[in-house]
């Protein structure tokens, strides 16, 4: 954990992309295992988008706030003018998996299908990070 106020230190593209392998790994194992909650499995599913998108950003030297909103990184990429691929549109979706669905509470239902969407969509936006660092 970072000391309050300070901000984390940045490191290789690379290692940001082979943390969003790992939830999207996480999200994939704990898909349809019995006491594993949908929510959680969606939760690692948005790790794993939001650091692929910040890898890729890195990559680019594009400065990015640390936040776990989707549409506001993917709005980055558009003013920096890097096209996003065309499925990417919905990534934002993916965004309240991040804080609200993690806890108990959460005033939203997550199905089979959601969980299926969440994990698909991940693993698109992380193997098109891998494939955009790797030049």
């Amino acid at each position: 954990m970072n000391p309050k106020g300070k901000k984390p230190i940045l490191t290789m593209p690379e290692e940001w992309v082979s943390h969003a392998e790992s939830d999207l790994a996480i999200a994939r194992l704990g898909d349809g295992k019995p006491g594993v909650l949908p929510q959680q499995i969606c939760f690692h599913a948005q790790q794993a988008a939001e650091k692929a998108l910040k890898a890729v950003l890195l990559f680019h030297k594009i400065d990015f706030a640390w936040t776990h909103d989707i549409t506001e990184l993917t709005d980055i990429f558009e003013e920096a003018g890097i096209t996003l691929p065309e499925d990417f549109q919905d990534a934002g979706d993916l965004t309240p998996y991040a804080v609200e669905s993690r806890y108990p509470g959460y005033w939203g239902t997550i199905d089979e299908e959601d969980v299926k969407e969440a994990i698909e969509l991940a693993e698109k936006i992380v193997k098109w990070a891998r494939e955009s660092i790797a030049g």
